[in-house]
This record gives C-alpha cells, structure tokens and sequence, in this order.
C-alpha cells in the first residue's frame, strides 16, 4: 500500500511532520505512554511506519520506541502454541529451528516478504499489528487461527486474529494496549499450511495470495479454510468457496462466481479488481497442484 502511494508521487517522499521520541524502558512504560496520548504511535521495526511517516500518512505526535525492550522477542513452544514474540525479526524467525520443525510454511511466506535487508529490521508483531491487507502475516494469523496477545493497563488479553482485522489499517488494538506477542496454534494430525501469491517481482506487494488450511484424510482434502490477501481491506476468508470446492472439486467458473459473491475484491496500481478475481480463482488451483506434488 505504500509503496502504490510513493509511486503515486513520482517515488518521492515528503518530509515527516515534527514528532516527539520517547524510549520506553519497559513494557509498563510504553503503555502508560501510549495510553494518555492517543496519537502516539508504536515504533518498533519501523519498516513500514517510517515509510508513512515521510509521506505523512502517518503525524503521530509522539514515537514510543519498544525496540529495545528484553524478552519480547522469544520464540518458544507454549503448550499447543508456537509463541512468537513481537519484537523477533523477520530474520529471526526464518533462521529459528522451532519454527523450521513446527511451522516451516511460515518460512516460506517471509521469503517472499520484501527483501534481506527490510527482514532484518521488520518485526513479527508490527506486521501483525500494521494491518496492511496486501501483507502476508496478518493473513497466515488468520488462516491459523492465530491468538494475538496484547498487553494494556489493565493486564494482558487474548483475541483470535479472525475477530482482530476489522478494516482497512484497523484493529482490535485498544488505546493503552501494545501487540507483545502472537500464538500460532500447533499443527493437528493430517493438517498443513500452503502458500502461494502472484507477484509482479519479488519483493513487491502481492497482486493477490492465498493462505490455506488444509485437514488431509487418506491423501484427500476433509477440511479447507482460504484466506486471501491483497484481495480487500483486510484478510478475506472465503467459506463459501472453500465448502464449494470440498463438494464439487476445482471448477474455475463455479469457484470464480463463488469468489466473486463472497469477496469484495478491491483494484490497486497493481491490478484491476477483475485481475484480483482471476488470480484468486487461480491460486486455488495452485495450491491444490502443491498437495499431489
């Protein structure tokens, strides 16, 4: 999304609005921070953030620096959970031997987001916590009926990341709270996790993706969740589509139909919204070819 707005302005960037800085000493602090000024905004990777601040999409008054936090950046095995902590990096997660063992799709998703050098910085919970439609993470959380865990006055709370993207950049995400961390349940018996998007290079923003949730029995799909991204303003869950291809298999029209009534697909610089509608109907065959690989 903002790189379409760069490019929107000839690729240049405006100067950020003047802001104040502040760098918590704790998780305590930021909250108490965060929650009297409601235009402070969180900077913890600030891959996407600083972006939108030179283009002011973004005029905080003040940025809480949580960068340099301890211990919000663990990845461990939290009794059915993979817990990751909102501070691990792209990078950090990539070369993690948990996640290579118990969810190695999610390995494959952050190959395709941006590049080295923007992986080393960006962090697990910003992208979870940004909310960009077109990104991949928000989208994995809610095909995985990931727990987003946030932290606020009034204590820690838990919400499922399918109740957590309510629109465009917005969020479940109270005033005073902070994204600390995000639990991915652990893999069931006969379940994966496939991915797939249309990209025009690597690194850019999807044209379109799609997550699936995938429950095998004797090599044959029982149970299918589609999550979409790039689609709309936020992950798109497509039920209807998912129990049409469980009753009748890959159809491209029928499927395409059910996407289209289902899904409010909306167009960028990238592609039209009848382009969105195709690749979507496409992917779904995609991932299906990936099962009988």
């Amino acid at each position: 999304m903002i790189r379409l707005i760069c490019y929107l302005m000839g690729g240049k960037y405006m100067k950020a609005a003047n802001f104040s800085y502040y760098e918590a000493k704790n998780i305590q602090d930021a909250i108490k921070i965060k929650a009297n000024d409601e235009e402070a905004v969180i900077l913890a990777g600030g891959q996407s953030l600083l972006p939108a601040l030179n283009m002011r999409l973004s005029s905080p008054s003040c940025l809480i620096d949580i960068s340099k936090i301890s211990g919000l950046n663990d990845i461990i095995i939290d009794g059915d959970y993979l817990f990751i902590g909102a501070l691990a990096t792209h990078s950090d997660v990539m070369r993690n031997e948990i996640v290579s063992q118990k969810m190695p799709c999610l390995i494959d998703i952050l190959k395709m987001v941006a590049h080295p050098a923007i992986r080393n910085k960006g962090t697990h919970g910003g992208s979870i916590a940004y909310g960009d439609p077109a990104a991949e993470l928000p989208a994995l959380a809610v095909a995985t009926n990931a727990e987003i865990i946030l932290s606020g006055q009034n204590g820690d709370r838990s919400i499922n990341a399918n109740d957590f993207y309510l629109g465009l950049f917005e969020t479940a995400i109270n005033q005073d709270e902070i994204v600390v961390g995000i639990k991915y349940p652990l893999l069931k018996q006969g379940q994966v996790f496939l991915f797939d998007e249309v990209c025009r290079r690597h690194g850019d923003y999807a044209m379109a993706g799609l997550i699936a949730n995938i429950i095998l029995s004797s090599n044959k799909v029982n149970d299918l969740k589609l999550v979409f991204f790039a689609t709309g303003d936020k992950p798109d869950v497509a039920d209807k589509t998912a129990k049409l291809f469980l009753q009748t298999g890959y159809d491209y029209d029928q499927l395409k139909n059910s996407l289209s009534s289902e899904i409010d697909f909306a167009g960028d610089l990238n592609s039209s919204s009848e382009m969105k509608l195709h690749l979507a109907t496409i992917l779904i065959k995609k991932i299906i070819n990936k099962l009988e690989a």
